[in-house]
């Protein structure tokens, strides 16, 4: 015990150490509370110089490091949100379906297009043909903001944003550098194709960015939350499901050693994701119907779209009908809207959204596939890999429905391939010098001045 006393640390006395000789060294400090002992001591004390000079540093390289994507994205908000009433009542492309329906949703009047008056305040979506989500986030809207163009085009400006900076996070969990994923973001920013569909309501975008949203949840690991976010890109529209496919190919690329031998070390994970995203979707869809549709349940209204969609036959490349070569050419293009503006016979303003991508992107892709594709075999890039993954899953079976099921197609079905586009581009500017990749960058810029659907003259 007398050992294990002396282990213990002698209390500390609360009296004046002074009145002990002996206590101290002659000429010690007393302890006695000082000005520097004070509460506010710590926070009027002068920080130490070496700490001084290292805050400029730490957010200079914050900036470095986030500024340019943070730059990307506020550019991007910029272009997709100016004047989104400018089009003063004309609906834009597809808007006359998507935002009818939404209106019938809500309950209000519908312009004499497609549909017939009396279904103006059945409060059922009359879009029966896709899932009704998208168009139920546009109704919501609505009857928030009221019924004008912001309302219903603004949750595509924000997710059209969105992508910009999930494209720019998936590179860098793809093992992409800084540099790359900026390019690739850079893509999105400026296509002419997405920088229309983030302007407008319509399905395609809110499928897209929740495709990309499930994309960086699943490399990341939240397997539960992937499958949900893909779930949500498919209560959108359908052709989601190409977006799962795409990520499922990826893993099975990567899960093959050296290419030829199979080894399956992801099957668990791939079996976790579909059973939970075919659940999510099923009761979903169900909900959904149960509020907005005049189905009992999921499985008739599947059936119902599979048959509408199985009926849609291809017409050749005539009006908004397009084939899938066409694309590569960039042809097969229409325009969604075209109006000018005009006072004393001079056009002073200029509507024009087009369904067009931007020219360099389509000449440029096969390049950039094919030298990720050569690199995914070789090297078992990540990020090529997942180029080479995401292209295969999105547009193979939108051809072989157009070659085989004489499907009608159409060139904005390019728009969750662009992203694929991006990726490509960004592995494959790994090899270029900095000033072909800046020359890259330029002809972007310039392709979005020519194109932007809106011009003052």
């Amino acid at each position: 015990m007398a050992k294990l006393r002396s282990m213990v640390a002698p209390p500390l006395s609360l009296e004046p150490r002074g009145d002990h000789s002996g206590d101290e060294p002659s000429g010690a400090p007393p302890l006695v509370p000082g000005p520097e002992d004070s509460p506010t001591a710590a926070v009027t004390a002068p920080l130490a110089p070496e700490l001084v000079d290292t805050l400029p540093r730490q957010w200079f390289a914050l900036l470095r490091a986030h500024g340019p994507i943070a730059a990307l994205v506020v550019i991007g908000a910029a272009l997709r949100g100016f004047a989104l009433s400018e089009s003063k009542g004309s609906l834009i492309g597809d808007e006359a379906y998507y935002v009818q329906a939404a209106r019938v949703i809500v309950g209000l009047p519908v312009l004499a297009t497609h549909l017939h008056m009396a279904v103006a305040r059945s409060f059922v979506d009359p879009n029966r043909e896709h899932p009704p989500l998208a168009k139920v986030i546009m109704a919501e809207m609505i009857r928030l903001m009221g019924n004008r163009e912001v309302a219903f085009r603004l949750p595509s400006v924000i997710l059209g944003t969105l992508t910009i900076w999930l494209i720019y996070a998936i590179v860098l969990k793809l093992r992409g550098t800084r540099s790359q994923a900026l390019l690739a973001a850079c893509v999105l920013t400026f296509e002419n194709l997405c920088l229309v569909h983030g302007r407008i309501a319509t399905l395609d975008i809110y499928f897209v960015a929740f495709i990309l949203v499930g994309t960086l949840l699943y490399l990341s690991s939240y397997l539960e939350v992937a499958a949900l976010a893909f779930a949500i890109a498919t209560l959108c529209k359908t052709n989601a499901i190409l977006g799962l496919f795409a990520v499922l190919l990826y893993d099975a690329f990567m899960g093959r050693s050296y290419w030829r031998t199979p080894v399956w070390p992801t099957v668990g994970r791939r079996v976790l994701v579909v059973g939970l995203y075919l659940g999510f979707f099923l009761i979903g869809l169900g909900t959904l119907d149960c509020f907005f549709t005049e189905f009992t349940g999921p499985i008739a209204h599947l059936k119902h779209m599979a048959s509408f969609h199985a009926g849609l036959k291809s017409q050749g490349s005539s009006g908004t009908h397009s084939t899938p070569f066409l694309w590569w050419n960039d042809e097969g293009t229409f325009n969604y809207l075209s109006v000018r503006s005009t006072r004393h016979g001079v056009v002073t303003k200029r509507l024009l959204f087009q369904a067009v991508m931007t020219g360099y992107v389509i000449f440029l892709a096969p390049l950039g596939l094919l030298y990720a594709a050569m690199k995914a075999w070789t090297l078992r890039s990540p990020l090529a890999t997942f180029a080479l993954a995401s292209f295969l899953g999105n547009f193979v079976p939108i051809f072989m429905a157009w070659a085989v099921m004489s499907r009608t197609s159409y060139i904005y079905y390019m728009l969750p391939i662009i992203p694929s586009f991006a990726l490509a581009f960004a592995f494959a500017s790994g090899a270029v010098p900095t000033k072909v990749r800046w020359g890259f960058v330029a002809v972007m810029l310039y392709a979005c001045a020519l194109q932007y659907p809106i011009r003052v003259l």
